[in-house]
């Protein structure tokens, strides 16, 4: 979902593999549209020397609640939280062609990360696999302007359509099968399977640029599956003709160096080598689990890149109930009171004996604390240069909110969908700093479903209690929540807008705080911002402006310097169910001068005096947060989106009841939209909300039916339609910044 739950039907969209070199050859684009996502890859600024990670999603042999374009009308999902240490998915399934379901492509893309399906043949029972994929369908019209060459491109080409048309920004090539030993060896063949793996390469490259093409350490030079846990010149020839190598797990401390050497001389770097970790552990290096984290650090100390298999671990492994927990701990680390405890340990197994002693550097030096995957992988900043836009979404929930509005308007049940998953936050949320310290106030904060949300299904709350009954101190303290490292050009203005409720009323208040990095022409120009943005006189000016934005700016010609100053809010309004928007306005600076938002947190200033007993209290909860360019300095919009031609297709009525005339109906509902190429992005659609309504009716009536991140929406049994009204469908396009910008609809049809 988000969506009612509606009726089985056969109908109904999901994301699919594609099962053998047959059904890749008779592969051909769909004119469906519920395949393609919606969301492009964001940009993100992305040190070059940092070391990547690669996550490969193997989870119950793939396709299970996220093959579901329309959601689910159920919360339990596993979902990626941690995009900003991530650089690439790999979706992979045991199929031969894993493409990836439409609703990871679109949470990676708007979290800035590359999606990559899977190319897999494995088990020697698939030789002719193996054959078919060298030499092309054995009917092929040759039409090749190189009649010497041994090798076939039609499903190298058939593997760039595909991931052309359904979006997504690469493969991972994983041959796990040998070639049949005749009529020509298997050397000779593994050197022509080298050149289709080039082509397929090349050929990405041009088509979408940018892509990756990864070749999984599995066959050698010599045509043998021999994995070699290292860059050996065993496999240097497919390293060669890809943009880079996933490695076996089972290699050794001192491998990442030499893998890095080897691929210098290549004329790469270690970057492009990803060691791999099987989170399963399986004789991983570093032994994976909770100790995944070991083989990451290990390969980013020697500049090379890291790939964690199978992250879904803390979900399959664990009960769903204790999947934020274990999740956590994996990804951050944690005390150690809060792991489960080990498992018995195999005398017999002396897996990753050259690495126990690591336990004293990494665990126990950090007085109890065990680390995770972030405490070896640097952050990188939220996706968008220009813009940021976040709703805090997880992409599940226990309701479906619009704009705070009561749910009871749009959806009252569990649901998930992926694709609504926004830009979480990529700092130490979870550790919220107070001033000054009371040690009978516990402050916590966190990302929950449980208290409502303003887009989506998830806020992010702040929960403070007393300890225990003795006397606290009752004073105003201040609560410092870190939340985004980002780099967003704001040089030509911006409008800073956040939304928040608290039911502690006039006993809390919420005040963002902003970074800002300035590069000036020259020294006037320094001067002038200095100058002109407003600063507190008097601790008296500060106190009145303390709702303003918090500004801290730091130069960066010649000796840095920074300076604070408050802005004050421009724009507050009341909103349904007590949320409260807040609006700021940033001034621009001159042409040749930048100005960039590094950071951003959030201040709550709350009397603990309201936090009474010892029950947590709601201090507050954020539900949305974005940046975006002032009007006047932005591109101007000439057309507005337009949702236009919406039409029916596979309908069909089923009778329900037999006193009433009442029917249950099926249909595929179509549009198009009608953007304008000078749109801002920020105004471009990002989802449509699908609702029911009797016609004659008016807004307030309206059923909540699902959302599309296409311009289709399947209706799978709508009950209750009476042939003696009319009905209808409504579709409303939301743009990224979270607006309703278009509206449509179209009679059911009752034939």
């Amino acid at each position: 979902m988000p969506s009612r739950t509606l009726q089985n039907d056969n109908r109904t969209p999901i994301s699919f593999a594609l099962k053998d070199m047959k059904q890749l050859h008779d592969w051909s684009p769909s004119l469906e549209a519920f395949n393609i996502p919606n969301i492009p890859l964001q940009p993100r600024q992305i040190p070059v020397l940092k070391p990547r990670l690669l996550l490969t999603h193997d989870m119950a042999g793939g396709y299970k609640e996220d093959k579901n374009i329309q959601g689910n009308d159920y919360q339990d999902i596993y979902y990626v939280q941690h995009w900003h240490l991530t650089d690439m998915f790999v979706y992979f399934s045991h199929e031969r062609v894993s493409i990836p379901p439409v609703n990871w492509t679109n949470a990676c893309h708007r979290n800035g990360v590359q999606c990559l399906g899977t190319f897999l043949v494995e088990g020697n029972n698939q030789m002719h696999e193996m054959e078919a994929l060298l030499h092309g369908p054995p009917t092929l019209a040759s039409s090749d302007n190189d009649p010497m060459r041994l090798w076939s491109p039609f499903y190298a080409d058939k593997l760039v359509a595909i991931a052309k048309h359904y979006g997504f920004d690469g493969w991972l090539i994983n041959i796990e099968c040998e070639f049949f030993p005749f009529p020509t060896s298997p050397y000779f063949k593994a050197q022509e399977l080298a050149k289709f793996v080039r082509y397929l390469t090349e050929s990405m490259h041009a088509e979408i640029p940018g892509s990756k093409v990864i070749w999984y350490d599995s066959m050698t030079n010599t045509g043998e599956i021999n994995w070699q846990n290292q860059l050996t010149p065993s496999n240097e020839l497919f390293f060669d003709s890809s943009d880079g190598i996933f490695l076996n797990y089972w290699w050794k401390k001192e491998y990442p160096e030499m893998a890095r050497r080897l691929a210098e001389k290549h004329g790469k770097t270690g970057l492009d080598v990803y060691f791999g970790t099987d989170v399963w552990g399986r004789h991983t290096y570093g032994g994976g689990e909770f100790k995944s984290y070991k083989g990451v650090k290990a390969a980013s100390a020697a500049q090379t890149s890291s790939a964690l298999f199978a992250m879904a671990w803390t979900y399959e492994h664990f009960e769903k109930s204790e999947f934020e927990k274990m999740d956590r701990l994996f990804w951050c680390g944690g005390d150690y009171s809060e792991y489960p405890p080990p498992p018995p340990k195999d005398p017999k197994s002396n897996d990753n004996a050259d690495i126990k002693s690591d336990d004293s550097e990494d665990e126990l030096i950090m007085y109890g604390h065990k680390k995770g995957i972030s405490d070896v992988v640097s952050t990188i900043p939220a996706p968008g240069n220009e813009w940021f836009v976040t709703s805090f979404d997880r992409g599940f929930g226990k309701c479906f909110f619009y704009r705070g509005k009561a749910s009871i308007k749009l959806l009252c049940q569990p649901w998930s969908h992926l694709s609504h998953q926004s830009i979480l936050p990529n700092l130490k949320y979870r550790s919220p700093a107070t001033c000054p310290k009371d040690e009978n106030i516990a402050v916590q904060c966190s990302l929950q479903t449980e208290h409502g949300a303003y887009l989506g299904g998830t806020s992010l709350v702040v929960l403070g209690q007393r300890v225990n009954h003795r006397e606290s101190r009752d004073m105003e303290s201040e609560i410092t929540i870190p939340l985004y490292q980002l780099h967003v050009n704001v040089s030509r203005g911006c409008q800073l807008k956040y939304v928040y409720r608290t039911p502690l009323m006039e006993d809390a208040k919420v005040i963002l705080s902003c970074h800002f990095a300035f590069q000036a022409s020259n020294n006037t120009d320094t001067a002038e911002l200095l100058n002109a943005w407003p600063t507190p006189h008097s601790l008296m000016d500060a106190a009145v402006d303390e709702d303003g934005l918090r500004a801290t700016v730091t130069t960066t010609r010649d000796a840095c310097e920074s300076r604070c100053f408050v802005l004050p809010v421009t724009e507050e309004k009341a909103g349904e169910n007590d949320w409260i928007t807040k609006t700021i306005d940033v001034p621009s600076v001159s042409n040749e001068s930048q100005l960039c938002i590094t950071r951003l947190e959030v201040s709550v200033i709350v009397n603990t005096a309201s936090l009474v007993g010892l029950k947590p209290h709601i201090i507050a909860c954020l539900g949305y947060l974005s940046v975006i360019p002032n009007s006047s300095s932005a591109s101007i919009d000439t057309a507005r989106v337009k949702v236009d031609n919406l039409q029916w297709s596979d309908t069909h009525t089923e009778k329900i009841g037999h006193q009433d005339e009442t029917f249950r109906f099926f249909g595929t509902l179509s549009w198009k939209k009608d953007p304008s190429s000078l749109q801002s992005s920020w105004k471009k659609v990002d989802y449509y909300i699908v609702s029911y309504e009797a016609a004659n009716g008016n807004a307030n009536s309206r059923v909540f039916l699902g959302t599309a991140f296409c311009e289709q929406y399947r209706v799978s049994g709508l009950d209750g339609i009476n042939k003696s009204r009319a009905h209808r469908i409504v579709v409303e396009a939301v743009n990224r910044e979270g607006y309703i910008s278009a509206v449509a609809s179209l009679d059911i049809p009752l034939v």
